[in-house]
């Protein structure tokens, strides 16, 4: 059956090379800049598919839902999402619409009153699954926290068993070195809001707030991951390899800035992006970005929404979308949301040859 695919308004040009202001050792000093605009196409109409109400209140006087969502990840029957401040992830089974549990990833507790809670929350806000490596066969659910402070710098992995749920235990991830090394590059400012892995790298999303500096991406090695999660579970300064910055347009004049990202091919990533001005949402978006950094999908969502957290596939030449998303209401549970896009038609061709030639 013939495939309609439309030509769309979608750009992404490279501009302004520079070098790193510290380059870490033996690495090709390289900073981009990379401007993309929108399609002119309808608005992505997304599906809601269940409110993230849980069995148990996430702490004492906290409603039993996730509230804040931030990351989502699937993988086999099972649904893992993060909340920005929760010391937990929420499981759901795709199969039923029963409450989700939760599986603490952090010791401690938070403060009860809300603002001192905001202040001392680690600000979980990017998860990705990571692949199979040595010692970890299934591979396993990285969360990461923003970085937006010194004890945000944490993150987490957890190992997956074969059918997708979690194995054993959470263990602690020391991202400061790696962050202050984005840190350098960007004034000082860090605020990672999703991650992905491309081959052998992982790419760290920097959300640019209130017009603070630009959206970046920080590539950083992971070649030796495998001992990093099995001896000192921290991200070395010396893996970051290169940093993009893009420039993803306005929505209603409040420029877009990454919310969330995930890994769709080995070389093509998913991403989404919000604009907020003035406490209120502008808008989402939704696009693509191949290994070299070029954009090639970005296309408006259903402005209803704020999207914080995206978990995508490929299937049959669409990607298979699921979203999360933070209303900014704690009394509201996060919905859980659904879509399809077209996928562009050469990574649709490769993905079908590599099935076939898997078969």
């Amino acid at each position: 059956m013939a495939r309609c695919v439309r030509k769309v308004a979608s750009s992404s040009r490279r501009a302004n090379t520079a070098p790193l202001r510290h380059s870490p050792r033996g690495y090709r000093r390289v900073m981009e800049k990379r401007v993309a605009m929108s399609e002119d196409l309808p608005a992505l109409e997304l599906t809601k598919l269940r409110d993230l109400d849980l069995y148990d209140s996430p702490d004492d006087g906290m409603p039993p839902h996730v509230a804040s969502a931030s990351g989502v990840v699937r993988r086999g029957d099972f649904v893992y999402v993060i909340g920005d401040d929760l010391l937990q992830v929420a499981v759901f089974q795709v199969a039923g619409g029963e409450p989700g549990t939760l599986r603490r990833v952090f010791a401690g507790d938070l403060p009860d009153d809300r603002k001192q809670r905001n202040k001392e929350k680690p600000d979980l806000e990017g998860l990705t699954a990571l692949p199979p490596v040595e010692g970890e066969p299934a591979g396993g659910l990285l969360g990461l926290g923003s970085g937006s402070s010194p004890h945000r710098d944490r993150g987490f992995f957890w190992s997956f068993a074969a059918d997708g749920s979690l194995a054993g235990q959470p263990r602690a991830i020391d991202l400061h070195p790696a962050y202050n090394a984005v840190r350098r590059e960007l004034d000082d400012r860090v605020n990672i809001e999703g991650a992905a892995v491309v081959a052998n790298h992982l790419w760290l999303f920097h959300r640019a707030n209130e017009s603070q500096g630009p959206n970046a991406i920080a590539e950083v090695d992971l070649t030796d991951l495998s001992t990093m999660l099995a001896e000192d579970l921290v991200l070395d300064a010396d893996e970051l390899r290169s940093l993009r910055t893009y420039d993803l347009g306005k929505l209603d004049g409040v420029p877009a800035c990454f919310s969330d990202a995930t890994t769709l091919l080995n070389d093509l990533v998913c991403f989404t992006a919000s604009a907020e001005g003035a406490g209120d949402i502008r808008g989402s978006v939704v696009g693509t970005i191949d290994a070299s950094g070029a954009v090639h999908r970005l296309r408006r969502i259903d402005p209803q929404w704020k999207v914080e957290g995206v978990h995508a596939a490929v299937d049959t030449g669409v990607i298979d979308f699921l979203f999360v998303c933070d209303q900014d209401e704690p009394s509201t549970p996060s919905p859980l949301l659904s879509a399809t896009m077209p996928i562009d038609a050469k990574f649709d061709r490769r993905e079908s040859k590599a099935a076939g030639a898997s078969r």
